[in-house]
């Protein structure tokens, strides 16, 4: 999944996004594989239509302070060893 985020086109609408919100895109950069990673793992374990929602959780988290990389790798880690509580 990496390796289709280094297209251009994903660099120049991710860049544009960023220029946008007036962030440093490099800071997309430095978590880029951590997320993807992490989105696979939702999308494929717990929720699909989830991922995206879980990866702005973890943005938001990130500006309150939290580690993106590291806290993108227990969510990972979690959505690998999910299962859903009995309703």
């Amino acid at each position: 999944m990496a390796d289709a985020a280094k297209s251009p086109e994903t660099n120049a609408w991710l860049a544009a996004v960023a220029a946008d919100l007036g962030v440093d895109a490099d800071i997309e950069k430095s978590v880029r594989d951590d997320l993807l990673n992490m989105i696979a793992a939702v999308a494929h374990g717990p929720s699909r239509p989830g991922a995206p929602l879980t990866a702005f959780l973890v943005g938001y988290a990130a500006a309150k302070g939290a580690d993106a990389a590291e806290t993108a790798h227990a969510i990972e880690t979690k959505a690998r060893t999910w299962s859903a509580p009995e309703s």
